[in-house]
């Protein structure tokens, strides 16, 4: 599985849950999230929710981030 590689203030960053993200699903934001990508607030609109499971000796954690749908869509197109 390709882990996904992002830059955040010109630093090459990894990040685990893009590592094991299991997908990314266009989801209604009822109460108020943050977009990973901008920290812009989503709220009352559509956004693109993912799922990251990390598994390991005991419970499997269970992590979700949001992207703002623009925003998702211009991150997909560059390659992420």
């Amino acid at each position: 599985m390709m882990g996904t590689t992002y830059y955040d203030a010109g630093v090459q960053m990894e990040d685990s849950f893009y590592r094991n993200c299991l997908g990314w699903y266009l989801s209604f934001a009822l109460w108020p999230r943050r977009c990973h990508i901008t920290n812009r607030l989503i709220w009352l609109k559509f956004g693109y929710r993912g799922v990251s499971m990390l598994t390991g000796p005991g419970d499997p954690i269970i992590e979700h981030r949001w992207h703002d749908r623009h925003e998702h869509i211009i991150w997909k197109i560059k390659g992420n």
